[in-house]
């Protein structure tokens, strides 16, 4: 959620009174400032620097650097709405080059200190923006069809709070899902940067006529239609999710097994109930039916499987104390991420091999 810059400049000079901690972790392109007891897994940083990176350049902007780069402050989840300026319905907030969290990465407020660059568009698209674009972090793979809210119903909301209210959040990254792969994402932006943040349902329609060539109500109808079989995880974007490090197959199967502990280079979090998440790539041989077995010593422990490709596919999650399960994959590239607790070490490991694979002697 973002903060508008509608609000009142003495709202934001206040905010800086607050009692916020000063600079614990320097990145490329992120400050993280963390109250005391914080700890960032040891890829947190790097993972955080890489998202702005990614996103700026698919935004065609230059990444904050030096005494530009975002302030990304961690904060007591119990003190953070009397410490900033975040809405109480709100997980966390951004203004601006600053943003205000629970916990590390938060991928969806970076996203709006990006955007901060090109305008402060109507909550519809800002919030749809970040929703599209904010990466799948520790969440757990979505199946079955969507339900939207009638966007007519949201683009008249002028402040996140009320899109958060009305429950619009993820019908807005829908839409914006379905604009950037109907018009491409030079075409939204330029939308996204025309669009006013008091902008009329009738304004909004004349600016996707000039920018679309379509009305509203046809792109309202066009998403309906193609968008019911897209899962949340499925329209992302997933800038880093799909150019992690790729797990090679050996033969018909691919095996890994490793350990995972929050002090690994390569180990992201803590994200929200304990998680730490450890970001692959596989490339699936062909399309089929494969089946997926996870062994582990913790039942914290499970494998995340989601395609590459936009609304091309449901994703799967195996946890560590389910038995083997079949699943029909695409051919084609996929993020597989391994998630564990950040608070202890534990072993993870993951085996695919297509249903008529040879048998497995271990």
């Amino acid at each position: 959620m973002t903060i508008s810059r509608r609000a009142p400049i003495l709202a934001l000079v206040f905010a800086a009174c607050f009692d916020l901690p000063e600079p614990t972790h320097h990145g490329a392109h992120v400050v993280i400032a963390a109250d005391p007891g914080y700890e960032l897994c040891g890829g947190t940083v790097a993972h955080m620097d890489a998202f702005v990176a990614a996103l700026s350049a698919a935004f065609s902007l230059a990444p904050p650097t030096a005494d530009e780069r975002f302030t990304f402050y961690l904060l007591d989840a119990d003190e953070i709405h009397e410490r900033h300026l975040c809405p109480v319905e709100a997980t966390a907030c951004a203004s601006g080059g600053n943003s205000y969290n629970p916990y590390a990465p938060l991928n969806h407020e970076i996203v709006h200190n990006v955007a901060a660059a090109l305008g402060d568009p109507l909550p519809l698209f800002s919030e749809g923006l970040a929703e599209a674009f904010e990466g799948l972090g520790d969440a757990a793979p979505e199946a079955g069809r969507r339900s939207f809210l009638p966007i007519r119903d949201l683009v008249g909301l002028i402040t996140g709070v009320q899109l958060a209210r009305a429950g619009g959040y993820s019908t807005a990254g829908a839409f914006t899902t379905y604009l950037v792969r109907r018009h491409g994402l030079d075409a939204y932006l330029r939308l996204y940067s025309a669009v006013g943040p008091l902008e009329t349902a009738r304004g909004v329609d004349e600016l996707f006529r000039e920018e679309f060539g379509v009305s509203l109500d046809d792109s309202i109808a066009a998403f309906e239609f193609s968008m019911a079989n897209c899962t949340r995880q499925g329209g992302d974007a997933k800038l880093l999710e799909c150019a992690a490090p790729e797990l090679e197959w050996s033969g018909p199967r691919l095996q890994h097994h490793r350990s995972i502990g929050c002090d690994q280079d390569d180990t992201v979090g803590p994200y929200s109930r304990d998680s730490a998440v450890v970001f692959y790539t596989v490339d699936v041989p062909a399309d089929g039916d494969y089946v997926v077995t996870v062994l582990g010593d913790d039942p914290r422990g499970r494998v995340s499987v989601q395609p590459c490709s936009i609304c091309g596919g449901e994703g799967v999650g195996v946890a560590v104390d389910e038995p083997p399960r079949t699943v029909a994959l695409a051919a084609g590239r996929h993020s597989l991420r391994l998630h564990g607790p950040a608070s202890i070490r534990t072993s993870l490991g993951l085996r695919i091999e297509p249903v008529d694979a040879p048998v497995h002697m271990p």
